[in-house]
């Protein structure tokens, strides 16, 4: 039998390619007239170890008396172990089902000189292959060093060579998402559990393409590379790549999962077969639902109040939610109109944010710069140990809830100029993007137009109250009643029971 083995960087830097030794192995084999029976090929597998699908296939093969195999034949002894334990067990086990190992490179006696000289072959195998891990593991410390990731970039980042140097950098569909997840812990509203949910219906997946488990979202929050630093080898050194996050960001995230049993969650009520679900309230407060009924031969989507015959059929419905809302489209002049107005208000409308982000700022650097001024009255002797821990750990919940409050905050650099042409699409037909949104988006786009809900009662959709770009449009276009008559609902419910309504009302 012939076992031939190469990785990539030895076919490059020794020649040895694949179908070189399988070559010289069989001039051996004709030479020294054996039969080659099987010719097994191990391709890019390294031989630090024998768990190689290749050469654990010669050994089963080997095991078979009734294959009758007499020699394995190599190019080399390192093509068969550069590990002297594993060529030892190797040989052992090849001795005992009565086969002999033949490098064509190495002629070994079969007396003692002979296996002195195999055992120091196998040995040099071994040496040489320590070295490379010795060089390869100094080389890796160096690139760290510099600031370069040279391992297999997690998820957010990709590999990539940057002036021939190898580094990675931010892959522009994930990082974008991991931002995400981080802003959303940072937040402390929703369980982790929750927003690694939430996370997964945006698209953030593993490598493989599935989504995280617990473990694997967890492990990820607490990875400092997604911050921009590298913590390899006991030692710790800042990236020369883009972070995804900034430290701040980062140290929040970790406070949050430190109390994360101190966490309020939201319930999510979103179902992307009803989206107007608890978004719309009937006279008598109650909130919309939606189901599925099965029928005679297929199933029916109803919207419903509650109670009985409080049946809406979820198309129409919907349509007659989509006529309402068109009602606030605007066209292009008023759009035009709309960005003079926010450049003319900008200042004035955002002036209470700011003062708002500039304390949170504020109050975070005191309580930071107070952090480090009990930590050093504690090495000065002054203060004792219990009493730093008890301090730290007060400031440490202040900090937390300060970043919560500071995550959560809008962004005051907001080009609200640019905001309004990514938006010019919804505003001019809300309808058709709302239609052809995600659910996540839907339910987003419904609270934004109509932040307190609407009402139904009596067949009309109602509002208390409208997004301050729809109330610039109303100013516009003159004062009109928020009540609009909706076309095409029909209520699924008896001839006698829509009398019965047509009289209450």
């Amino acid at each position: 039998m012939i076992y031939v083995r190469v990785s990539t960087k030895e076919q490059v830097d020794e020649g040895n390619s694949l179908s070189t030794q399988q070559k010289i192995c069989n001039d051996y084999a004709l030479k020294h007239e054996y039969e080659v029976a099987e010719t097994f090929i191990e391709q890019g597998e390294s031989a630090k170890t024998a768990d190689r699908t290749e050469l654990q296939k010669l050994l089963t093969y080997c095991a078979d008396k009734k294959n009758g195999v007499k020699a394995v034949i190599i190019y080399k002894l390192d093509r068969l172990s550069r590990n002297t334990d594993d060529y030892s067990q190797l040989r052992l086990l090849l001795k005992r089902y009565g086969v002999e190992i033949k490098s064509t490179s190495e002629h070994f006696e079969n007396n003692p000189v002979g296996r002195f000289m195999e055992n120091t072959m196998a040995n040099i195998a071994q040496f040489d292959n320590d070295i490379r891990s010795e060089r390869c593991a100094g080389g890796m410390r160096d690139a760290m060093r510099d600031g370069r990731y040279v391992w297999m970039a997690t998820v957010g980042y990709r590999n990539v060579k940057i002036a021939g140097r190898a580094t990675i950098e931010q892959d522009e569909i994930m990082a974008p998402l991991i931002l995400r997840a981080f802003e959303l812990v940072a937040s402390n509203i929703y369980p982790t559990e929750e927003i690694r949910r939430m996370m997964t219906k945006e698209g953030l997946f593993n490598k493989k393409g599935k989504p995280f488990t617990k473990g694997y979202f967890y492990k990820m929050l607490t990875n400092e590379l997604f911050a921009g630093w590298i913590v390899k080898f006991g030692e710790r050194h800042r990236g020369t790549f883009t972070p995804i996050v900034s430290d701040e960001l980062f140290n929040q995230v970790q406070r949050v999962l430190k109390y994360k049993g101190r966490k309020h969650s939201a319930y999510i009520t979103d179902h992307p077969d009803f989206p107007l679900r608890k978004f719309v309230i009937n006279q008598d407060g109650k909130k919309l639902t939606g189901s599925w009924s099965k029928g005679r031969h297929k199933r029916y989507a109803f919207y419903r109040f509650g109670g009985n015959n409080s049946n809406h059929n979820r198309d129409k419905f919907e349509e007659a939610f989509m006529v309402y809302v068109n009602k606030y489209g605007f066209d292009d002049t008023k759009i035009k109109r709309l960005k003079e107005l926010v450049r003319e208000n900008l200042v004035k409308a955002t002036l209470d944010q700011r003062k708002e982000t500039d304390r949170l700022k504020k109050y975070i650097n005191e309580l930071t710069e107070k952090q480090t001024g009990i930590i050093k009255k504690n090495l000065d002797g002054i203060i004792p140990d219990n009493v730093l821990k008890q301090q730290l750990a007060m400031i440490d919940k202040e900090l937390l809830n300060a970043n919560a409050s500071l995550a959560v905050m809008p962004n005051t650099d907001t080009n609200y100029e640019e905001a309004v042409e990514f938006l010019e699409e919804y505003l001019k037909n809300p309808s058709a993007v709302w239609k052809n949104a995600k659910i996540g988006v839907q339910v987003k786009l419904q609270w934004f137009q109509f932040p307190l809900g609407l009402t139904f009662q009596n067949n009309f959709f109602g509002t208390a109250e409208m997004c301050s770009f729809f109330k610039v449009k109303d100013l516009a276009l003159g004062t009109k009643s928020s009540n609009v008559d909706p076309t095409g609902i029909e209520p699924a419910t008896s001839s006698l029971q829509m009398r019965r309504s047509s009289q209450m009302s």
